[in-house]
């Protein structure tokens, strides 16, 4: 089976919001495991899920009225990684902000949830 087809400009919103994710969880490890500081490690947390959370919206203008292929489960699946970064967000668990996007058998150099489900799709 081939990758399901999406607008590019939501794609490259999904990309971009993965990339920003990376970022500020390597942030969020430095201020811990370097800097001792966990308030910073929290905030980079929290805002990695802020991001999660913003991405539906993000994409709903691009994907509104979409005829390509996979617009729908795209949307959908974005939706879900929103909806558990919003529960992270109201539990306030940092374990569960910080495994988020991260199987069980997850080993660094992988790619986490979300990038393995952008795999699934190209720009139409």
């Amino acid at each position: 089976m081939g990758k399901r087809k999406v607008p590019a400009a939501a794609l490259e919103l999904a990309v971009a919001a993965a990339g920003e994710v990376r970022r500020l969880e390597a942030e969020a490890s430095r201020a811990l495991h370097e800097e001792g500081d966990t308030a910073a490690h929290r905030a980079r947390l929290t805002e990695k899920c802020l991001a999660l959370e913003a991405l539906p919206e993000e994409t709903a203008g691009v994907l509104k009225g979409s005829d390509a292929d996979g617009a729908a489960a795209f949307a959908a699946g974005l939706e879900d990684f929103a909806r558990r970064a919003g529960m992270a967000l109201s539990l306030e668990s940092i374990f569960f902000m910080g495994a988020l996007l991260y199987p069980e058998d997850y080993q660094d150099g992988d790619r986490n949830d979300l990038e393995r489900f952008l795999d699934r799709f190209e720009a139409a």
